[in-house]
């Protein structure tokens, strides 16, 4: 089953516990059990479109080792459509919470 309506909130959601470069947040979401872009290059489309959205802000930071990192963080705006995402989550989650009883009782 496919977790890719997860993906938005589930980014939010992380960014709102820390700010992250790209690489850290497609692991910090593969943690959460959410199904990530096959490529790094759908999870920065993502990103991109987030922050044309005003979802989320980006800066470059550039360590005193290696290359210069984009890192992501949650905008107000962004935690404000988190916030309103909440409840689709908890009625899907009732949802298969449903389906799962059903199953089990039938079997």
């Amino acid at each position: 089953m496919r977790s890719r309506s997860l993906l938005r909130p589930a980014i939010l959601l992380l960014l709102r516990e820390q700010e992250s470069h790209g690489y850290e947040l497609m692991s910090r979401l593969a943690e959460l059990g959410v199904e990530v872009p096959p490529t790094t290059g759908g999870l920065y489309r993502s990103l991109r479109t987030m922050a044309d959205e005003g979802l989320v802000t980006s800066y470059w930071s550039t360590p005193d080792r290696g290359p210069a990192r984009r890192v992501y963080a949650i905008s107000e705006t962004g935690e404000q459509h988190l916030e309103a995402s909440m409840p689709a989550l908890a009625s899907l989650l009732r949802t298969v919470r449903g389906m799962l009883n059903r199953y089990r009782q039938g079997t």
